[in-house]
């Protein structure tokens, strides 16, 4: 399993174990979306396409959607 792999398994595992009282709840949503944008971060440094494809650019998604609507 990749590094990036790892670290959305551990994401999505922290994510789904919010509230639950469990030992991977890290407590509530904000620290939750903490440590997401530090793994967030560590998937940028490692694989930037990977990266790219979690977090697409919102300026270039706006820009597709212009262009749909004046079509």
């Amino acid at each position: 399993m990749s590094r990036v792999d790892e670290i959305l398994k551990k994401c999505a595992a922290m994510m789904a174990n919010i509230g639950m009282k469990t030992p991977l709840d890290v407590g509530d949503v904000r620290t939750a979306k903490q440590l997401e944008q530090q793994w967030l971060q560590e998937i940028k440094d490692i694989d930037p396409v990977a990266y790219k494809m979690l977090v697409p650019d919102l300026h270039e998604s706006g820009t597709q959607e212009q262009k749909k609507s004046t079509e």
